[in-house]
């Protein structure tokens, strides 16, 4: 199973004009795969939307990337973009498949930056603790990129409540835990982005 994170960047003042046809954008985001997830980037870069669909193999994802390169307005909102990015991430071992689900509204997207070879060492560290992180605030996936050079990590953890997360977060900071002991080693950046389920997400 494969994982890949679209984002659309939209130009300032836009989101009013691209809400209501969110539905449609998301229906053809992903034909050759599953759409799981569409986010409203609230905290972070904003006037993003952040797009998660699930594929199972490299060869789908190629084939949607393929057909979108080939057409002028593959989202129907070419008028209001300011751009587009995807990439394609593979689950770490410990990772839980990621299914629609009711686990929010809000999900936040860390993305960290890989030291060449570092991906081994750092999902070893975080192994070792994440199913006590886990248990504090469940993680809705992690995964490393697939793509070229340097390597991306992204997890993505969901809350009912902003304050669950401050809960949470401090809960493992006070028990050691968090950041995992080790597992900072191999970064060389980190960035977080706070996302609000739409209407239009099967992630809620």
């Amino acid at each position: 199973m494969l994982y890949e994170l679209t984002t659309l960047a939209l130009l300032p003042n836009r989101l009013g004009a691209v809400m209501p046809v969110l539905s449609d954008v998301c229906a053809a985001a992903s034909p050759s795969g599953e759409l799981l997830g569409c986010f409203s980037i609230e905290f972070g870069v904003l006037n993003r939307f952040h797009l998660l669909s699930r594929y199972e193999s490299t060869d789908a994802i190629s084939t949607d990337r393929a057909s979108y390169m080939e057409k002028d307005d593959p989202y129907g909102i070419a008028e209001h973009l300011g751009g587009v990015s995807r990439t394609a991430y593979k689950p770490l071992s410990f990772s839980k498949e990621i299914v629609p689900g009711s686990f929010g509204p809000f999900y936040e997207f860390r993305t960290y930056t890989l030291a060449p070879h570092g991906l081994a060492e750092t999902e070893e560290a975080w192994a070792k603790v994440i199913d006590r992180r886990d248990a504090m605030s469940p993680l809705l996936g992690i995964m490393a990129s697939i793509e070229d050079a340097p390597k991306k990590m992204l997890h993505i953890w969901p809350y009912s409540a902003l304050e669950d997360r401050v809960k949470a977060r401090a809960q493992a900071s006070k028990e050691g835990i968090w950041p995992p002991p080790g597992g900072s080693a191999q970064l060389t950046s980190l960035t977080s982005e706070l996302g609000v389920a739409t209407a239009a997400s099967p992630l809620k």
